[in-house]
């Protein structure tokens, strides 16, 4: 008998052992921000440093919310949807959107949607058409039109309707004065602010005075210090714009400057002076053509990513 205790000892031990080093050898369920940074928008769990908690416990749910000023043109500006997907999924309080550019229809589907899911659904179906439609519009006409697809999915008419406040900052309208919105019906503001010149529509080529031709607004930092928010993070989803222009800019003849060149460069001084103001700016480049639609799911990815870095600026 004192055998067989012995050897069933043994065996106890020996499976211990294996238990053991197989534990110590597993990977936890902790990911690192270096992991998160490449990961899809599918976490279902909090970033925790250091560990896996409950979302209470968590460092996110002990600050106030934050503010959200985003401005960009072209595919990059699909980052907003994984950017706010992330940060919904994280448990990050958003207290306030400010948006300008076409992150402003993203910022109003969130605000509008059920669930994050429905806005990146929202997002796939939209098309090159659905901004033509919006974008295409001549000096001296009336703004564009939403497409059928648009108007069938945002059925909230007011911005006040919206889960979370948005306002929209109208600007890079030529002709236009810009505008502030914060209530009322969305549709005009979003029209306002959705064309920039050279993207489905020219950009003025007469030489002539640049004051009063445009009038830019590239970021809401300064409307969100107004109302009392803090702190503010920037997502910057123009480079993709700018720099597609850059080169044939540069090719022209610089002692006449044409009003593109005067108008791409206001623009960049005013992101300086926007982004100045803010407490983080995050900056989202595909580096590619700002009409390409087959690259949305890469800036999904992109906004995904910079929702990981404003955490962290969060923990600091």
């Amino acid at each position: 008998m004192s055998a067989k205790k012995n050897f069933f000892v043994s065996l106890l031990l020996i499976a211990f052992f294996v238990s053991a080093c197989a534990i110590k050898r597993s990977k936890p369920d902790f990911k690192t921000f270096e992991e998160l940074e490449q990961t899809d928008t599918q976490m279902e769990f909090p970033i925790t440093p250091g560990g896996k908690t409950t979302p209470s416990e968590t460092a996110l749910t002990k600050k106030n919310g934050i503010t959200l000023v985003l401005g960009g043109a072209g595919i990059a500006s699909f980052a907003t949807v994984g950017l706010l997907k992330r940060l919904k999924t994280e448990g990050v309080k958003v207290d306030l959107i400010v948006a300008s550019g076409w992150p402003a229809m993203f910022a109003l589907a969130y605000g509008s949607f059920k669930s994050v899911h429905d806005l990146e659904w929202f997002a796939m179906r939209l098309q090159s058409e659905d901004f033509e439609k919006a974008c295409r519009i001549k000096k001296g006409t009336d703004l564009g039109s939403l497409s059928k697809l648009v108007e069938s999915f945002l059925k909230k008419k007011e911005l006040q309707d919206s889960q979370i406040p948005i306002v929209i900052v109208a600007g890079n309208t030529e002709n236009e004065k810009q505008g502030v919105f914060d209530s009322g019906d969305w549709s005009t503001p979003l029209l306002k602010t959705l064309p920039l010149p050279g993207l489905y529509r020219g950009f003025p080529e007469q030489n002539g005075s640049f004051p009063g031709v445009f009038d830019l607004q590239s970021f809401g930092v300064s409307e969100a210090r107004k109302r009392g928010a803090s702190p503010i993070f920037v997502v910057n989803m123009y480079s993709d714009y700018l720099n597609f222009f850059k080169d044939s800019s540069q090719k022209e003849n610089p002692e006449k400057p044409t009003i593109r060149k005067i108008f791409l460069a206001s623009l960049r001084k005013n992101i300086r002076e926007e982004a100045g103001q803010a407490d983080g700016v995050f900056e989202v480049e595909l580096k590619g053509n700002p009409l390409d639609f087959s690259r949305k799911r890469a800036a999904f990815l992109a906004g995904s990513q910079k929702a990981v870095q404003i955490i962290r600026k969060i923990w600091k």
